[in-house]
């Protein structure tokens, strides 16, 4: 009898210390569509479609071309307009000054671009993302949703979230996998207790006179596992009546090894850096590179 009761209060006492985490709510009213040469602009224009019916978002697509293709600017205006939208516009020239362009004077909600940009020339790109993605990641702090290939489904059906550990982080890249995901579908959030960090920390802690390291390594392994998993069941409760299924993970080890697997049965993948002028030197770049198979948020 006394260990059911113990059982009871553990129980109540697990629920009464779920942190609140709230929704913030997410406006997507101007989206902007970066067209190529390829199938995936086209796909990037449906990904568009299906926001701006959900959304009432208004969708704008701008075709690079750049002067090495010139040549093929009538090609380039008909494969514009078979894209769905509200407002065509061919930019011709340096496909940087009209990244500037879109960023600073259209300010969009979201960016779609296929990856890497299909040029039409003889151009090759020699980074995983492509060098003008590169520059797109660092350029703008808009949110941007790559693909990469061409989706056989709705890419906000199953949504992986790779959350890092600060609270309001959390909140916005939550907040985010909650507007997107379709009826139906299913988010998943996950943390990643770093191995490398963690081994860094304790080697601080061993110039700390009277500490055991690898005692105190360990507990601090363990509080940052339980902080992290609160704050996410929090997110659950949130999503407790939503018309999609939440499930969270914390795991420990190799962030790109357990982002990569997480990821085999998604069909979105969310990240975050805190500094996107130094995006390309984040974990969040690296995980994008590991995970190259389905279309990425960058945030």
């Amino acid at each position: 009898m006394r260990e059911r009761e113990l059982d009871e209060f553990g129980s109540l006492f697990k629920r009464a210390i779920i942190p609140t985490i709230e929704v913030e709510r997410i406006a997507i009213r101007d989206i902007v569509v970066l067209a190529d040469f390829s199938e995936r602009a086209r796909a990037c224009g449906e990904v568009a479609a299906e926001l701006a019916a959900r959304f009432g978002s208004r969708v704008s697509v701008r075709f690079l071309l750049r002067p090495a293709a010139a040549a093929r600017s009538q090609e380039a205006a008909r494969l514009m307009e078979s894209i769905p939208g509200d407002e065509h516009r061919l930019f011709e020239g340096d496909p940087t000054l009209a990244l500037n362009e879109i960023t600073t004077s259209e300010k969009p909600s979201l960016i779609l671009a296929p990856t890497p940009m299909t040029w039409g020339d003889e151009s090759h790109e020699t980074a995983a993302l492509g060098e003008f993605v590169d520059r797109l990641l660092v350029a703008t702090a808009i949110p941007t949703l790559l693909l990469r290939t061409v989706p056989e489904e709705s890419v906000f059906s199953r949504i992986l979230a790779k959350l890092p550990g600060g609270r309001h982080e959390l909140i916005e890249q939550f907040s985010i996998a909650f507007a997107l995901c379709r009826p139906g579908g299913s988010i998943r959030l996950l943390h990643v207790v770093d191995r490398d960090r963690l081994e860094a920390m304790a080697e601080a802690l061993e110039i700390a006179p009277g500490i055991d390291t690898a005692g105190g390594s360990a507990e601090l392994a363990s509080a940052l596992r339980v902080r992290m998993e609160q704050l996410l069941r929090g997110a659950i409760h949130t999503a407790r009546d939503a018309a999609f299924e939440v499930e969270a993970a914390v795991e420990s080890g190799d962030p790109f090894e357990i982002a990569a697997r997480q990821a085999r049965d998604r069909t979105l993948l969310i990240v975050g850096s805190q500094s996107h002028s130094e995006f390309l030197k984040s974990r969040a770049y690296e995980v994008i590179r590991n995970v190259p198979d389905i279309p990425v948020l960058a945030l």
